[in-house]
């Protein structure tokens, strides 16, 4: 038995301070192995034979879809990333070690060549976790890499490993959540953005306000949850305070106080976010809103209105000649949006109430909310307003988080993972911005304070310094539709033409292919054709009529089998082709 807690066992050639402290020993097949803390990172029997296994486990271990690398959470060793390396040489492999001493000892007693002759890859030491998602996402993708972890050995870092695995769920579902959106609202995102195109020339963007906020003068934003009750009888205070930002959701409760916000935010394409504003006048308001919102939504009766840089392709290629509107983070919610907004303009202090992500005191939305109006409007003697909120608290993935005072709150996964947004966010601005809940009973998100009403109201009025400040954006106002936007829109059009003639010519090969006796010549022309149209300058505008793994599968299933490996490529090639081919029309159909 040796041990690397005696210096005369350290490898020669390595100081102590790079080796781990493992207690080192031979396994009953001969092969090394070790222990940590007590405990063995592999079996003392046959660790070669146990790797193996490990491999092939992790191999298989994701059931819906195909598996294009692993991670390793710590290697031991090495043995189970060697013996995936034998096995699948296509696959690209991560090994993310928190402890580089780990690292070099293993390297110290194992033979790692198949490692780093393998064809992919990747070694990531003391990276933080922030650096080892995107590093996950950009080589075999989050939702097509095993996880392969050990216990054992990954024990000696357990938070790091443990909060690694979180964010990596939390992506995870964050990127099924945008295929599902994908799916389901593409066509409406494609229709209302050709419908308001003219927007993106004729108004200004929130660029105009950028970093302009007065750096005394603080920002509420007015989310709709519950806790939004407590501050509605202070509005009138709070204002002569702050920047009132409020969500298009709580709106109607917030013009019931007689009481105008600043700013309205709404950048959810749907119907019904619109129904949220929909009959409501708001004179002295300034809306925020996004090129791809519902029409109606660009009739409302406000101050102004004014752009944040599109989120969908269509908009993004008209910017990128007309001029950026400014570029907002998106987060996946209105809530998001409006502390990003505060952000954006430049306040130093942001507060933040009905912000609950919760369902504090068993309540889902604050009374008078068009989403509570929803509820009666829809209820009836079977199913009343009770019965449908009561479906929402003890719905699916319900669970119970700790709120800023302490005690327990119900929440879901969709709005812990907006809870990481802002506790990520706050994290990344923390030298610039400080984040304040103006009530205790949210649920707690890290980095942000709690600040009694009374506190906040215990600041000077800055009325007269917010109204300069939002009376200087009149000068930047546009009334015409510039030259530049309708060349960019011709230019559209004609790639749009162009690419529909090179997916119709890529249709038209995989078909002859299919017919052929000897196919691998169009497979290798429709290679030439993803070349063209990947390298086209609109490619970018195709991705939403893209279809996703799971509509591409979908409709597979519904073409005969076919056992030939060309053939079958050749078929997945022009169904894709035959779905842009669509959208492509689609699109031609709204410009």
């Amino acid at each position: 038995m040796f041990s690397l807690e005696k210096e005369s066992d350290i490898p020669e050639g390595l100081p102590p301070d790079f080796l781990a402290p493992l207690e080192i020993l031979l396994s009953k097949q001969g092969a090394v192995t070790a222990k940590d803390g007590g405990k063995f990172l592999h079996s003392f029997y046959n660790p070669l034979r146990e790797a193996e296994q490990a491999a092939v486990s992790a191999k298989n271990s994701l059931k819906d879809t195909e598996c294009h690398g692993c991670a390793f959470f710590s290697a031991g060793l090495g043995y189970t990333a060697i013996s995936y390396a034998k096995h699948y040489p296509e696959d690209t492999i991560i090994i993310i070690e928190s402890d580089p001493r780990y690292f070099f000892t293993a390297l110290s007693l194992v033979d790692w060549s198949d490692i780093f002759s393998h064809k992919s890859c990747i070694i990531a030491l003391g990276a933080g976790i922030d650096f080892v998602i995107p590093l996950i996402e950009n080589t075999s993708g989050l939702k097509h890499t095993a996880i392969s972890e050990n216990l054992a050995q990954s024990a000696h870092s357990a938070d790091y490993y443990s909060a690694l695995h979180l964010l990596i769920e939390r992506n995870k579902r964050k990127i099924e959540l945008n295929e599902s959106t994908l799916e389901k609202f593409s066509k409406l995102w494609i229709r209302n953005s050709c419908r308001n195109l003219h927007y993106l020339s004729e108004l200004d963007g929130i660029s105009v306000f950028k970093d302009k906020c007065p750096a005394d003068v603080p920002c509420v934003v007015l989310a709709a949850g519950p806790t939004l009750q407590e501050v509605l009888p202070y509005l009138d205070k709070i204002k002569k305070h702050a920047v009132l930002i409020c969500v298009d959701t709580a709106l109607r409760a917030v013009l019931k106080t007689k009481v105008e916000p600043d700013f309205i935010v709404l950048t959810d394409p749907q119907y019904y976010a619109y129904r949220h504003i929909a009959g409501l006048s708001s004179p002295s308001s300034i809306l925020i809103t996004e090129s791809a919102a519902y029409p109606a939504v660009f009739r409302f009766n406000c101050r102004k209105i004014i752009l944040i840089s599109s989120l969908f392709p269509i908009g993004k290629y008209i910017e990128s000649i007309t001029g950026s509107k400014g570029e907002l983070v998106a987060g996946g919610s209105v809530s998001t949006t409006a502390w990003e907004t505060a952000r954006f303009i430049g306040a130093k202090k942001i507060f933040c109430a009905g912000l609950d992500l919760g369902f504090p005191e068993f309540q889902t939305h604050i009374k008078g909310s068009s989403f509570e109006e929803n509820i009666h409007t829809f209820s009836n003697r079977l199913n009343t307003a009770e019965v449908l909120g009561s479906k929402i608290l003890f719905g699916a993935d319900i669970q119970q988080a700790e709120a800023y005072d302490g005690t327990k709150i119900l929440t879901d996964t969709k709005m812990k993972m907006f809870a990481w947004w802002f506790e990520s966010k706050q994290e990344e601005y923390k030298n610039s911005v400080k984040s304040y809940s103006l009530s205790s009973k949210s649920l707690r998100i890290p980095g942000f304070e709690t600040k009694t009403l009374q506190e906040f109201l215990e600041q000077c009025e800055k009325s007269k310094i917010k109204e300069h400040f939002l009376k200087e954006t009149k000068k930047h106002s546009q009334n015409s539709v510039s030259k530049d936007y309708y060349q960019a829109v011709e230019n559209l059009k004609a790639g749009l033409k162009q690419l529909d003639k090179i997916i119709k010519s890529g249709i038209e090969t995989a078909e002859n292919g299919l017919k052929s006796q000897t196919p691998q010549k169009s497979l290798f022309e429709l290679k030439n054709i993803d070349f063209q149209i990947k390298n086209s300058e609109f490619s970018e505008i195709l991705s939403l009529v893209y279809p996703t793994e799971k509509i591409l599968n979908r409709l597979l299933k519904t073409l005969p089998p076919v056992t030939d490996e060309i053939k079958s490529s050749l078929l997945k090639s022009r169904t894709v082709y035959q779905e842009l081919a669509d959208g492509i029309k689609f699109y031609q159909k709204y410009l």
